[in-house]
């Protein structure tokens, strides 16, 4: 298992370390995060679900679901460690564990219980992945797979959990993505992105559902707020610029997806980066 990024935020409230913490975003392919959550009220949005933060509890969110803290929804400081990481293809272990995410994801459940001294081996956990030393790195791996493995015991002996769903990769689908990304600013339907790929768009309609779990119009929507969102923080442009750039209808279309999407409209989203000085790109992570 792959330890991709780690990130150890204390009470997190306001201002600038929210609005890049609790930032709308997705991760790529083949990666998986969890997050574990100490301290604090506040919310989780995970596509279009909004699950309420509890202590002691960890969420999961798959490959390219897009996702954020809710910033209007946090009422106390929120304490939390979230993992980044990478299964290895051919590893057995890691394999297995892709299967129990697919149990609890088909049991359309998106959080574990956890133990109050969890949060003690996710702050070796953390640590070791810091290191410049590759052996202790390596045990932060290691330490993964065990807590990974612990939480998910009980799937075992729970009917909940049963039949476990791990979709494949598939070709359509990962060229769709592609293009996506690079058309990003265009106005593409699914009957476009269907003609690209030289199916019918009912049928891509259907692998696109059955991979992502959503349709294409909905993960291209997605991905144009994710963009957007960068450039409100990047520049000076206008709300309707921005709203003109990536293919919105007009301001008014664009701040209502947008605020579906990350529970705040545009101008409030820009406000809270500007508010407090913008976080440096290079350095992301909060240290304790």
């Amino acid at each position: 298992m792959k330890i991709t990024d780690a990130v150890y935020v204390y009470r997190l409230i306001s201002g600038e370390r929210l609005a890049w913490h609790g930032r709308y975003h997705a991760h790529g392919p083949g990666e998986y995060e969890f997050h574990y959550f100490m301290e604090g009220q506040g919310a989780l949005l995970i596509n279009r679900a909004k699950y309420v933060i509890d202590g002691n509890k960890i969420y999961f969110v798959q490959p390219r679901e897009f996702h954020s803290i809710l910033p209007e929804a946090v009422e106390k400081p929120i304490s939390y460690y979230a993992v980044l990481f990478r299964p290895e293809p051919g590893n057995r272990a890691d394999e297995e564990i892709v299967s129990y995410l697919g149990r609890l994801w088909h049991a359309r459940s998106r959080s574990l219980p956890s133990d109050a001294k969890d949060r003690f081996l996710l702050d070796d956990l953390y640590r070791l992945s810091k290191s410049a030393s590759e052996c202790s790195r390596k045990a932060a791996e290691f330490a993964l797979v065990s807590l990974l493995y612990r939480w998910f015991d009980h799937l075992d002996d729970s009917s909940e959990y049963a039949h476990p769903v791990v979709r494949a990769k598939n070709e359509h689908v990962e060229r769709a993505l592609a293009l996506m990304t690079k058309l990003v600013r265009e106005k593409l339907s699914s009957d476009d992105l269907a003609g690209m790929l030289g199916i019918s768009e009912e049928h891509f309609i259907r692998l696109f559902r059955h991979n992502l779990g959503m349709s294409p119009f909905q993960y291209f929507t997605r991905l144009k707020i994710e963009a957007a969102s960068a450039v409100l923080i990047d520049n000076q442009l206008t709300i309707g610029d921005v709203a003109y750039r990536f293919g919105f209808e007009n301001p008014f279309h664009f701040t209502k997806v947008f605020k579906k999407c990350t529970g705040l409209s545009p101008r409030e989203y820009r406000k809270m980066f500007f508010e407090a000085g913008k976080p440096p790109q290079s350095a992301p992570l909060v240290e304790r």
